[in-house]
């Protein structure tokens, strides 16, 4: 998906949340620590939130991650090139989203570091659970004060409501799967 035609969409997918619950930009901003500016340029498409942005909005709403840029139907053939990518860090943090379905208390994440990349994750919610299995390549996980690193084949699960950070300070691209548990009833999911 292009980058105008993303914006556009997490725009579209934001406004809708934000009516279901009949929340003025105000209460949102009040609600996720977004102001109310960049909501309305997100919701008008002219904005690229940053993944943080994003995740603070969604976690505000009590959605996934995915619930904002683009939700995945249970049996559907997602290939590679039809997944939803975001991108930080100039572009050394990947994210593509591999599924997601309302009802369901998880979701799933294709993750590519690029040399060099350091990303930080705010704190989830309480009861919020990640967890990461390394496919290529090398990650450093710190997740609080405890730093981890994991190669190809190692996994880490770890509870989420504490800031954490993924980086490759190797040569080569690290890929990754990321699993994300919501706690029964605290996803906010229909």
């Amino acid at each position: 998906m292009e980058r105008e035609q993303l914006s556009a969409e997490i725009g579209r997918r934001l406004r809708y949340h934000r009516q279901q619950r009949q929340m003025s930009l105000d209460a949102l901003s009040e609600l996720t620590g977004v102001s109310k500016p960049m909501l309305g340029q997100i919701e008008r498409g002219v904005s690229n939130p940053t993944v943080a942005t994003l995740w603070r909005i969604a976690s505000g709403l009590k959605v996934p991650f995915t619930a904002l840029i683009g939700a995945n139907p249970a049996l559907e053939l997602l290939r590679a090139s039809e997944q939803t990518r975001v991108s930080e860090d100039g572009g050394r943090f990947e994210v593509f989203s591999t599924y997601a379905a309302q009802g369901i208390p998880f979701e799933i994440y294709r993750v590519r570091l690029h040399p060099g990349c350091s990303r930080s994750a705010e704190p989830h919610g309480v009861g919020v659970t990640e967890s990461v299995t390394v496919f290529t390549g090398v990650l450093t996980l710190s997740v609080g004060e405890e730093t981890f690193t994991l190669a190809a084949g190692d996994a880490l699960s770890f509870a989420a409501d504490v800031e954490h950070r993924y980086g490759n300070t190797e040569e080569s691209v690290c890929e990754l799967s990321m699993v994300i548990f919501y706690p029964a009833g605290g996803h906010g999911l229909v």
